[in-house]
């Protein structure tokens, strides 16, 4: 969109949403590699444990912006799907070649092993989010057709029903007495990819009837996920002896709830300063290049000895998230000018 037509809502929701990107990987090293109940693994899960909400902004960010508008099967399979299907190729086999170069195995065997390992969609763990937004997309126009004719209410009952499925099953079955119950609870869960479909639902409930929810619903629901993350996965964690990671994926209750508070916090504010619009605009924009690009950057970083577990962590965290924002940002600044990267690959 050009400036003037922008959402500064959903820009900065996009902007918060790729910085904590770079926390929950800056933080990454030192949670799985620490043991739970020091002082810097504590750090790592505060720093990372609240930012879990990024993935679940994104999505309900798409499902803000392609709910309100017209999208026929036929432009998605010519025009958006291509496109992040272009992108997600070019970067994970860039990906592979970096690994190759960084381990001394650079040859043209390994180049046509790594496009091969690409083309079978043997890619960096963070492209999952590049997976499961090709699904979101694919049902965008049969849920459009929901939205353009539900009320409020039923809008509400299939997000109860999602909620139920998609977000509390998966997380119910450690906690006594649903442990009691046998396997055939995982018969009602809604996998993560076709449960990611609800956040986009929600994204466009939430900007279209968000300024009518009390604001201090979206504090309350923002705190408590935050306790529930960080809590849940602390108390699993040091219980077990090692990092317990349930409770930091996206289709989780402190995700949701967390998600749902910023969420309806940012949306249902209209007036920004021009400073922090226009910043976040730019990271809006820039936003979907710095996915794809920060571990890149943060592999090359730990070549040169930055990265991994820095001490003290409280500081080293945030400091790699914004070395990882700030690369991936230039990347973006020089391949946007370029109109065939900026089509396909940024």
């Amino acid at each position: 969109m050009e400036n003037s037509k922008r959402d500064t809502g959903l820009d900065a929701v996009r902007a918060l949403a790729i910085v904590m990107v770079t926390l929950i990987h800056a933080a990454g090293p030192v949670l799985s590699s620490l043991p739970p109940g020091r002082g810097d693994w504590w750090a790592a899960l505060l720093w990372s444990g609240p930012a879990r909400m990024a993935v679940p902004l994104f999505f309900m960010c798409s499902g803000a912006l392609m709910l309100s508008r017209e999208v026929s099967p036929k432009r998605l399979l010519t025009h958006n799907l291509p496109r992040i299907l272009a992108a997600m190729l070019v970067w994970a086999f860039a990906h592979r070649v970096y690994d190759l170069w960084d381990t001394d195995a650079l040859s043209f065997a390994g180049i046509w092993d790594a496009l091969k390992r690409t083309l079978l969609f043997q890619h960096e763990f963070h492209f999952y989010y590049l997976h499961i937004l090709l699904v979101v997309y694919a049902f965008l126009p049969a849920l459009r057709v929901f939205v353009r004719s539900a009320t409020r209410r039923e809008m509400e009952y299939l997000l109860g029903v999602w909620f139920a499925v998609g977000i509390l099953c998966p997380a119910l079955p450690v906690f006594w007495p649903f442990s009691l119950v046998p396997p055939i609870q995982s018969w009602w869960t809604l996998g993560l990819a076709f449960s990611s479909v609800g956040y986009a639902l929600l994204g466009h409930y939430l900007r279209k009837f968000g300024p009518s929810i009390p604001t201090r619903r979206y504090w309350a629901a923002l705190a408590l996920g935050a306790v529930v993350t960080v809590g849940c996965t602390a108390f699993f964690s040091l219980k077990s002896g090692a990092l317990y990671e349930l409770f930091l994926g996206g289709n989780t209750p402190g995700a949701f709830l967390m998600a749902y508070g910023l969420f309806g916090l940012t949306v249902s504010r209209k007036n920004y300063p021009h400073a922090v619009a226009r910043l976040s605009g730019r990271l809006a924009q820039a936003s979907f290049c710095i996915y794809l690009t920060h571990i890149l950057f943060q592999k090359l970083f730990a070549r040169f000895g930055l990265g991994g577990v820095l001490f003290p962590c409280g500081l080293t965290i945030p400091g790699m998230a914004l070395l990882m924002l700030g690369a991936g940002y230039l990347v973006w600044e020089l391949l946007h000018r370029v109109p065939i990267c900026k089509k396909y690959l940024v």
